[in-house]
């Protein structure tokens, strides 16, 4: 740390990109030379080694540990565990409104079973002693539903897999029918409903968490810009493995007829229903030969639909020509009108000859 801050500066240290990095490492560094300050001063003053307030600075140590948090500056060069837990960082919010939901679909429901058992349970116990006061006594097999919290849990386990939901559903036959069909409904809306859309949200929401990381998207992009460059070296080599290390006009037009190369070529958006417009865009020396490096770049450049950059600069190469075009008219007109002006002055015969001949 402190030959960074030396190499850095300051201000580059404490405000360049990597600041917050910096600032972590700083504050690791200082607990940890704190930490054995503490230490050799308690060696030195006490000679049981160190009071009980000493002792409670050892815990100091634990902030060790906090350097394995620089483990996740490795994450931008391992694309698919970075997506992983970028996927997941970008659901979180999801999942706090998905547990909200779950909670109040879990308490709605229990109240219900709670109170429809609790009226049961009640009606038994009156029945079985004969006292209208009696508190109500539930059965061994619906204690799923003795209270509220029960009930939640016993929902949530339903829907969840931590428990067979018939197992709870079972012992509602003898409550109410009401009981039995609330049941279904819990399990309809619970498991084939909320269950699956959410599902459906969180997928797409780690999609687009993933998708609007900038650290992996230009990893991607460089990864499928390399693969496309080490097959068009390959198709290369493999064309002019027979011929030479260029390539003519001939050998591309007898390539392209070939099935892989023109597949390949409609693949990255080339077309290749004229040959010679092809070979002119590659061939950018004009010198009727085609070598590796001209035919990756000039594919490389001509693959996929235009883009914005390349019809900006095609609309500011074509501003540039029209105001050649216009300053050569605007000049040839001023030649035109010297000429006719030498015209005047020059009467006789021969001086009309030589500006006839110069018009």
């Amino acid at each position: 740390t402190a030959l960074k801050l030396l190499v850095l500066g300051c201000h580059e240290y404490w405000r360049g990109k990597s600041w917050k990095w910096n600032a972590f490492d700083f504050l690791i560094v200082s607990l940890s030379v704190l930490e054995t300050s503490l230490e050799y001063y308690s060696q030195a003053v006490f000679s049981d080694g160190g009071g009980g307030s000493i002792r409670v600075m050892r815990a100091l140590r634990l902030a060790r540990t906090l350097r394995g948090v620089r483990l996740f500056r490795l994450l931008r060069y391992f694309a698919a565990l970075r997506g992983l837990l970028v996927s997941i960082a970008s659901t979180l919010s999801s999942l706090l409104w998905t547990l909200l939901l779950l909670q109040l679909l879990f308490y709605v429901f229990a109240v219900i079973f709670a109170q429809l058992v609790t009226d049961y349970c009640r009606y038994e116990t009156i029945q079985a002693s004969g006292d209208a006061n009696a508190l109500p006594v539930c059965p061994e097999d619906l204690h799923y539903w003795a209270n509220v919290m029960d009930s939640m849990h016993t929902l949530f386990m339903a829907i969840t897999g931590g428990l067979n939901w018939f197992d709870a559903y079972a012992p509602l036959r003898k409550v109410s029918l009401v009981a039995l069909w609330l049941m279904n409904l819990f399990i309809v809306i619970g498991f084939f409903t909320i269950l699956n859309v959410v599902t459906g949200v969180f997928v797409n929401t780690a999609i687009e968490g993933a998708s609007a990381d900038k650290d992996m998207a230009t990893l991607k992009q460089a990864q499928f810009r390399l693969s496309q460059i080490a097959a068009l070296r390959s198709v290369f080599q493999e064309i002019a493995s027979e011929r030479s290390d260029t390539l003519n006009f001939q050998d591309l037009e007898d390539a392209l007829h070939q099935d892989k190369l023109g597949r390949f070529m409609e693949v990255l958006g080339i077309s290749t229903d004229d040959v010679w417009t092809l070979f002119l865009l590659i061939d950018v020396d004009a010198s009727g030969r085609v070598d590796i490096e001209e035919f990756v770049s000039g594919c490389m450049q001509l693959r996929g639909p235009a883009q914005s950059l390349q019809v900006a600069k095609m609309s500011y190469e074509n501003k540039l020509t029209r105001q050649r075009i216009n300053r050569l008219t605007r000049d040839m007109q001023e030649v035109k009108q010297a000429l006719h002006q030498l015209k005047k002055l020059f009467r006789g015969p021969r001086p009309v000859q030589v500006v006839s001949s110069m018009l």
